[in-house]
Formats: structure tokens, C-alpha cells, sequence
């Protein structure tokens, strides 16, 4: 990383609204003579769950023949190499999706189910009431997991602005994505036989694989899964590793305890982490037949077709053995945080020359305000009051129309996990009690672990800070241990996320203060006065969230 004068430092906001400038010019190439007609393009989000970007799997030539349908489609667009997640978890990775925010500003913090579960306050805009307002048809089907009242209720979603949904929504229980994503394809078919031609429309569809991973070995999947893997991954990882190399203590506490709640146990063998990977890229595969119907839908109609943009991601990855770790949660690494995004676009304005890559640092929190450039046919509504607080996002559509259009300097992340404390509480519980069996429960439960992550990614390094928050407050507690990890990616332990260089690394000085004179601002940007009771409903939801796990 280059070194950081105090003044880039404290500059970082300032640069990232000088990125979202230096793109607006680059928006203006969508303007197609359709658009200058009054025909703006459609819109097709289609979202996947648990999906990194490929990181210890064959290589994309061996991929193309695995995957097709994703293959071909990132072949006709331009795919993003770099681009993050702003939160790990369910809940608040699609909180930040929908509406550009973080999930500090939100208070969008934490998944699970029923009065577990994090709820989206309904007066936050996402880009559904904002392409709504923009003259826009939204519709969504799949999985929601914004809160059990939307997750449930019929028409839930036209308060957040989506019409449609599915109820109740698919969040992610077993095998859920094997059987519902075929569903909520029925779903969108339906529903592009109705109204495919009363443009302009953006809808979403989000489906649950490749998540039904999270299960697996408690929860089987078909025996006669290919055999592609014969190792661990290269980063693997085990306990007695992680504390020999500083590593944060969560992360520890995540693989003995967290994990095998949702896995069941996992062996030592090697072949066991091996066939995690077999069926993690098994259940990319059955996701990619779901995409090839939404994608063979939207192309029976050529007409259709070609004026819609096609923006696919994922809302988080998986580590799938990675640092001996499974799901995604407790840490900050790259297969937990880095998620595909292509963009495809027929007019080839957005997208001018198919197939290209961008290896500028993009997050998930610059995608609402891509499909509004994409909605406003350029970057006009940055300048429009209503959505000043989104105007610094970085301008991803500029980067797909102009290579040289810069990204971001950094990301900036926030994962907000169970302490130990909630762990503890859960094992109490019957679900525990039948997931461990006769063996019982983990009963020796170490010293509670800080469990609120931020983190500053940067093109060449990544530095990750574990914190407690004071009771009630999501202000750090500096009279308790603060745990730091930090990767160098300029040596190759550092690239595998192997060797934890916190406390001797020479660049950790500009990165911390990076992270608090930069990033947590950014995190906790203060919002305009007409998004205050949208706010507080937001924060008051995750104290007697915080309150209600024991955290």
C-alpha cells in the first residue's frame, strides 16, 4: 500500500464523492436513442445467497463447462474482480443492498428468524420507492429476510416499495434453496407473461443457493456429487493455527462453537473439507439452472430483451474450509466478503465491450445508486436532494462504461456477530440440545470474545478491528481487549489471509487511522432530517434486539 499522509487519511470521504464525480460523465454513454425517446431500459436484478467470488475453485476455463449459464452471462458483460460486501450476515448484507446504507446507519445489525431478526425500517428508501419515484415498476420474488413482518405478510414488501414477493420469504432454512428456488423462478415466469411489456420495470429476483452449504454434512445432500476436490483449501486452517497466528479470538470461538450449530461437526480429514467444496460448487450448480430459466424467460421476448440491463450478485460468500471456518460470518476474509457482480447491458453503452473485467474496489453499498444511474439514464439524481446522503457512493456504472474511471480507495466493512455470552445462551436451547445429540453441547465455553468487526480493505491490504460496544450503544468499549488482524497482500501468506501481520506491520499506522478517521465516518455518516424517525425506529429495533440475545 502506498503510504498514507494524514491528509489522504482524512480525505477518504472527500475522495470517495470526487470518484462518484469524475464517473458522471462516463453515465451519460447510456443514453441510447431509445432512452432519448422516453424508453428507459429495464431492470433485472438477479441476487444468489452465500456466493463468492471464485476463490479456490477450478479455473474459470474449467468452470465455463461446470456453470454455463453464469459463464455466458458474464461473457456478455462487464464483471467486477473487486467487489465487497459491506456486511457479512444475511440481514444486514441485504439491508445495505436495497438501500445504499450500512447497517450502523440502519441499525439493520442482526439475522436470524422471528424476534431474532433485524427489520428494515420502512420509511428507509430503497431502490424500489426510489426507481418507484423515478417512474419505475418494482417488483420482487425470492428471499427477503428484512424482518418477520415483511418476510410474512402478503403484499409485505409494497412498504419497502416492491410489489410481488414471496411469503413467506425463503431465509435460508435447510435445503430451502433445492426446494424453493425453482419456485420463485414459476414466480418471475408468471409474472414476465403478465407484465414483461409495461416498462419501464426493475425487478428482482433473489434466490436462496448456493446458502443450503450452510447445512451440510448435518443436513445431507445427494451422495452421488461429482468428485472435483481432493484437498483442503490452500488456506486451511485449524484452531491451534488461528491462535498461533493472532488471530482474532471470535474466529476461534465461530469454529468451535457457532459452526457446528448449522454443519453438525466436521472431521479432521482432509477428504470431509474436500467434499464441503464438491457439494459448495454442486449447489452453484443447481443456482445456474435457476439463472438460465430467468435469463431464457427474458429472452423470449427479444424485444424485452433487449432493453433490459441485467445487474447479478451475491449478498455475501462463504468460507466453505477456508481458514478452517464454514459459513460466513466472525471474520472479514476475502471468501466471506468478496461477491460477484457482472453487468450486462444489449445496448452496450453501460457495457461497451463485453466480457471485460474491472478491478476497481466496488461494495455493495454502491449498488442502489448504480440502478438509479441506471433508472435516470445518468447520474442527474445525484444532485437531487432526496438522495444527497447516497451522492459520495462510488459511481459503478461510470466504471462499466469507462475503464479508466477510478473506484474506491478503500471499503469499508462492518459484521456485527454473537458475542459468546449469546452463544452460551443458545446452547441452552432444545434446537442445541437436538442438533449435538446424546453428546451434548460444547460445555467449555472460553472467555467472551469481542464480536463488533469493522474493516478497511485497500487495494493491497485489509485490516480488521474486534471490538465491544458499551451497553445499549454501538460506541466502542477502549477499556476492554481490542483484537486486530492484518493481511499484506504484497507477500503470498499475506495474499492466503495466512499471516496476521497485526502489531509488526509497518503499514498498520495509516490503516488505523484510516479505519477511525475514515471509515467509521463513513459507517456512521449522519443521515438527513426526513430519514431521522426512519433512524431511530432502525436503532430502537437493534438495542431491544442487542438486549433480547444477551449481547
Amino acid at each position: 500500500m502506498a503510504e498514507l499522509s494524514r491528509r489522504a487519511v482524512l480525505g477518504g470521504t472527500a475522495i470517495a464523492a470526487g470518484v462518484a464525480a469524475v464517473g458522471l460523465g462516463g453515465c451519460e454513454l447510456m443514453r441510447t436513442p431509445a432512452h432519448e425517446a422516453g424508453r428507459r431500459p429495464n431492470i433485472l436484478v438477479i441476487l444468489v445467497d452465500q456466493m463468492r467470488a471464485p476463490q479456490w475453485f477450478p479455473s474459470m476455463q474449467q468452470l465455463g463447462p461446470l456453470l454455463p449459464r453464469l459463464t455466458g452471462l458474464q461473457q456478455r458483460s462487464v464483471s467486477f474482480t473487486s467487489h465487497y460486501s459491506a456486511s457479512n450476515m444475511c440481514t444486514p448484507s441485504r439491508g445495505v443492498l436495497t438501500t445504499g446504507l450500512y447497517s450502523h446507519q440502519t441499525g439493520c445489525l442482526f439475522t436470524g428468524e422471528g424476534p431474532t431478526e433485524s427489520t428494515l425500517a420502512a420509511r428507509f428508501p430503497t431502490w424500489g420507492t426510489m426507481l418507484r419515484d423515478a417512474g419505475y415498476r418494482t417488483w420482487w420474488w425470492g428471499k427477503w429476510h428484512l424482518g418477520h413482518a415483511a418476510d410474512n405478510t402478503p403484499d409485505g414488501l409494497e412498504a419497502h416499495g416492491f410489489s410481488g414477493g414471496t411469503y413467506p420469504s425463503p431465509n435460508g432454512a435447510p435445503n430451502q434453496g433445492l426446494q424453493q428456488d425453482p419456485s420463485i423462478v414459476d414466480q418471475f415466469d408468471e409474472w414476465f407473461d403478465a407484465h414483461a411489456g409495461d416498462g419501464p420495470w426493475c425487478t428482482t429476483v433473489s434466490l436462496v443457493n448456493p446458502h443450503d452449504i450452510c447445512w451440510w454434512p448435518k443436513n445431507p445432500l445427494p451422495e452421488d456429487v461429482p468428485h472435483w476436490f481432493d484437498a483442503k483449501p490452500a488456506n486451511f486452517e485449524t484452531a491451534d493455527d488461528l491462535r498461533r497466528r493472532g488471530k482474532p479470538q471470535l474466529q476461534i470461538d465461530y469454529m468451535n462453537f457457532m459452526s457446528p450449530l448449522m454443519t453438525g461437526a466436521m472431521s479432521a480429514d482432509p477428504a470431509q473439507w474436500a467434499r464441503c467444496l464438491d457439494m459448495y460448487l454442486w449447489l452453484h450448480q443447481q443456482v445456474d439452472v435457476q439463472i438460465g430459466r430467468v435469463l431464457d424467460t427474458l429472452a423470449s421476448r427479444p424485444d424485452v430483451d433487449r432493453n433490459t440491463v441485467v445487474v447479478f450478485t451475491s449478498d455475501h460468500g462463504e468460507y466453505a474450509g477456508s481458514h478452517g471456518l464454514r459459513g460466513k460470518g466472525a471474520a472479514v476474509y476475502e471468501e466471506s466478503i468478496r461477491v460477484p457482480l457482472f453487468i450486462r447491458d444489449p445496448s452496450g453503452h453501460l457495457t461497451p465491450v463485453a466480457g471485460d473485467t474491472r478491478a476497481q474496489l466496488t461494495s455493495s453499498a454502491d449498488l442502489a445508486p448504480l440502478l438509479m444511474t441506471i433508472g435516470h439514464s445518468g447520474a442527474s439524481w445525484r444532485s437531487d436532494s432526496r438522495y444527497s446522503y447516497l451522492a459520495s457512493r462510488a459511481d459503478i456504472a461510470g466504471i462499466a462504461a469507462e475503464a479508466t474511471t477510478p473506484g474506491r480507495p478503500w471499503i469499508a466493512h462492518a459484521t456485527d456477530d454473537m458475542s459468546v455470552e449469546e452463544m452460551a445462551a443458545l446452547l441452552k436451547s432444545p434446537i442445541a440440545q437436538k442438533i449435538f445429540g446424546a453428546a451434548g453441547p460444547p460445555t467449555d465455553i472460553p472467555t467472551s470474545a469481542p464480536s463488533h468487526i469493522v474493516a478497511v480493505r485497500t487495494p493491497d491490504a485489509k485490516l480488521g478491528m474486534y471490538t465491544y460496544w458499551k451497553p445499549g450503544s454501538m460506541e466502542i468499549d477502549t477499556s476492554r481487549p481490542i483484537h486486530h488482524e492484518l493481511y499484506d497482500y504484497a507477500t503470498a501468506p499475506g495474499a492466503a489471509e495466512i499471516d496476521n501481520q497485526a502489531g509488526r506491520s509497518p503499514k498498520q499506522a495509516a490503516l488505523q487511522e484510516l479505519l477511525e478517521h475514515a471509515v467509521l465516518p463513513e459507517l456512521r455518516a449522519p443521515l438527513p432530517e426526513f430519514l431521522g424517525e426512519a433512524q431511530e425506529q432502525g436503532l430502537a429495533n437493534m438495542k431491544e434486539l442487542a438486549a433480547l440475545r444477551g449481547g
